[in-house]
Formats: C-alpha cells, structure tokens, sequence
C-alpha cells in the first residue's frame, strides 16, 4: 500500500529502474496494464489518495544459455546493430492497483482522512473469505468508503473496473480466478538480458546509462510542475473563483502555461536521452535544461509565489463577498446590463482591480515563445493595508444601504477601474452611472 503519488513510490511499486524511469518520464516508453498507474496523478493537492497493490506469480520460463546457438536472421539482427540483448529468462504473473481517492477536502483534513482511508484499506484481504466477499465494517468505516472513489489498473481483463470501495472488494476477491486454472492468462511481469557480446563479440553493446543524479533532476522537475498544477486545481474549484470568471480566466491560464512547459520539458528529455545513451552527448546538455529552469518564470520559487499571491487575492475577495451575504453577484457585463436595465436604481459594489493585467503570465507565456524571462517585481494590491482598510469601509457603506434601501437592487460584480484601487461602489439610475462615490448615501 502507498499513499504517496510520487513518480518515485510508483516506480518502486512497480520495480522500475532509473534508466526505464528516464524514458517513462520523456515519454519514449509507452504503458499498459498495471504499469499505467504511473500516469495516475491526484487532481487536487488537498485530497487524500491511497493505492492498494496486488502482485501474482505463476510460471518462470529460461532460456538455455549451453545450447544456444544463434541462426542466420538473429545473427543480422546483430549485424545491423538493431539490439544489445538477448532475453534469457520470464517471469508470469500479473500485478493491479486499485487506487481510491478522497472528494477535495479542507488542508487541515488531508493526513486524517488519508490515515482513516488506509487503515480501512488495508481490511481489504481479510474480507475474501474462502473466495466470498464478507465486507464487515463498523458504520464509521462504512460511511468513509461510500465517499471515496476507486480506479483499478491492473493486467487482467475485467468486465468492468470497480468505481467504488465495495466494487474494489469483489474484483480483488476475483482475481486469483481470473488468472486461469494454470496461469494461462498470466502476462510477463518481469525479464532476465544477456548482452549480444557474450555470444558475438561484434555485437553492439549499451554505450552509456544515465546517471541516477541526472534522472532525479527530471523527476524533480516534473513532480514539482504536477505538484504547482494540483494547487491551481484546488483553486480553480473554489466557489469564489466560480463566482468571479476574471480569477477563473487567470487560473485556467496558469494551469494551461505550466502544462505546455511540462510538456517541452518531456519532449527534451526524449529528444535528448538517445543521444546521451549513444554518447553523441553528454549529459551536461540536458542538465542546461533544468539549470535555465531555475531563472525563468517556472521556476519554483515563481510559481509558488504566484500561486501564493493569487490565494491572498481569493482570500481578500472572500472575505468581503462573506460580509454582503445574499448580495448577488453578476459575472459579467451582459448579467450586469440585463440587472441595471431591468432595475429603476442599482447600487453595485465593485472590485476594481480584478481585470489587472497579470504580469507573472504574462512573463510566463513571452519566456513559452521566447524563452526571454520578463521582469514580473509589481507589488499586488491585495497585499496593500491600505486598500484592505479601504475596502472594508466601503463594504460596511454598502451593507448599510443594503439596510435602509430594501426595495433597490444590490449588486456585486468586477470591471476594471484604475481610479479606485482595489474596489468602489457604483450608483446607477435608468440603466446610466451616477456616481463612483463609495461614501456616497443612495435613495431610489
């Protein structure tokens, strides 16, 4: 069992060495079957996530090395230089996993669901009794389970996947069975190589391998991107950026951006690891690769910062949109013409600075098409005391004339205003603005 999601736990899962792993993350190997737990990655970072592993063997087949003789079309094969090794020795089985996830929870609920979730998890070989499914669970444990989701990857063919933890019971229960009475549906879980020299010296060999520091540095690399996207994800699904499609955009955007960069991170990794391997060269070329990353506007360091300022922009937007509970909010400039128009008197509370240009994308996307890094130092300002303070006096302005004004429609929107910093409110009369005065007392 794990309930890590790291490309490194998975690939020891799955007994992968550091070379395979390189070409898995430069995407030179393709996989299937249980192997494609590998590209199964949490959606948000506050979510809870444990994988249940199910290894088999039945039947090891070996080459016999004394009586091997090589005949005219392996000995071209050689020739041509078209392989290094020679498979001396299989091993059938077959491996699944059966990986649940948790619904997105709050940061504080994270390592509690995922020890809950583990320790129920971890009943599941005791609940196959002689071939039958038993699930005894106390009604805590049953209540978890029906709110967390299954994905199976494994090399047998099911009729279908199990989605839910008592799915996941009756499949693991069935798959002994479903290997056949002496293995027959068991796949190669595992192989033994000679090099091609032991048996021609001619024969072309394995130049160089890739070291174990380099293979960490792209590993590194991605996981950190996979990491900043999961984050993005938890934000994108709060209600206050569903509210507000400006913050929606702006994430979308980021999200867009560091997959594009993951995915020429991958595409140099594949085009440079046949080289390193052939010694056409050396490894510093791809270490270049992740040394520029540190400058640029994917860097860790930026994209956490990033990510920081736009939840301190979330938090400061929440925490004003809670204080004008029931005041509608329009999310775009259709709704809000449709409301002043449908409305004799309107009284909108705007955030002004939403729609700001972001300069951190906008670094992000030029370093994407360029690879020039842009200066992004602007202080936001949902950071100043000031406009915080300010805010809040015009929030309390408009909820008193919530109060007193019960028959105008109130309003909550975001247009982009550069005389007001952060926010203002607006007073608008047969569909026209009448004044952006914030201390302003209305009557309709």
């Amino acid at each position: 069992m794990s309930a890590s999601d790291s490309t490194e736990s998975k690939s020891n899962m799955l007994d992968i060495e550091a070379s395979l792993k390189a070409s898995f993350m430069g995407g030179l190997i393709k996989v299937g079957g249980s192997a494609k737990y590998l590209n199964d990655h949490k959606q948000f970072k506050n979510q809870s996530r444990v994988a249940f592993q199910y290894k088999a063997t039945t039947k090891f087949k070996e080459l016999s090395i004394d009586d091997m003789t090589l005949d005219t079309k392996q000995m071209e094969v050689i020739k041509e230089g078209l392989a290094t090794h020679v498979v001396t020795g299989i091993l059938y089985g077959a491996h699944a996993f059966f990986v649940f996830d948790s619904e997105k929870l709050e940061a504080s609920q994270v390592q509690k669901i995922e020890g809950s979730m583990h320790a129920v998890i971890k009943k599941i070989p005791s609940l196959n009794i002689k071939g039958k499914v038993d699930i005894k669970l106390t009604a805590t444990e049953k209540a978890l389970t029906d709110t967390f989701s299954c994905k199976f990857h494994g090399d047998f063919l099911l009729k279908s996947n199990p989605a839910t933890f008592k799915d996941a019971v009756q499949t693991y229960v069935e798959l002994p069975q479903l290997l056949g009475t002496n293995g027959e549906n068991s796949v190669p879980v595992a192989v033994w190589l000679m090099p091609l020299k032991c048996f021609d010296p001619k024969a072309p060999e394995l130049m160089t391998g890739i070291s174990i520091g380099l293979v960490m540095k792209v590993q590194e690399a991605l996981e950190d991107l996979k990491e900043t996207q999961r984050r993005c994800n938890d934000s994108l699904g709060d209600k206050v950026v569903e509210s507000f499609p400006v913050l929606h955009k702006q994430l979308s955007t980021f999200l867009k951006l560091c997959g594009d960069y993951e995915s020429s991170l991958q595409q140099t990794v594949a085009e440079k690891l046949p080289s390193i391997r052939a010694r056409k060269e050396d490894e510093s070329s791809l270490e270049t690769v992740f040394k520029d990353r540190h400058t640029s506007p994917f860097s860790h360091e930026k994209l956490t910062k990033w990510l920081d300022h736009k939840e301190r922009e979330i938090n400061v937007i929440r925490s004003v949109v809670d204080f004008m509970k029931d005041v509608k909010i329009v999310q775009n400039r259709s709704e809000l013409d449709r409301e002043v128009l449908g409305n004799a008197f309107v009284v909108c509370f705007v955030f002004t600075s939403m729609e700001s240009a972001d300069p951190c994308l906008e670094a992000m996307d030029q370093y994407a098409n360029s690879l020039e890094c842009a200066s992004t130092e602007e202080e936001p300002w949902y950071y100043s005391d000031e406009v915080l303070q300010k805010m809040r006096v015009k929030a309390q302005d408009f909820m008193a004339n919530v109060k007193s004004l019960m028959d105008n429609c109130f309003l909550i929107a975001a247009i982009e205003n550069e005389k007001f910093e952060g926010a203002t409110v607006y007073s608008l009369q047969g569909g026209v603005l009448q004044t952006e005065n914030p201390h302003a007392r209305w009557e309709g």
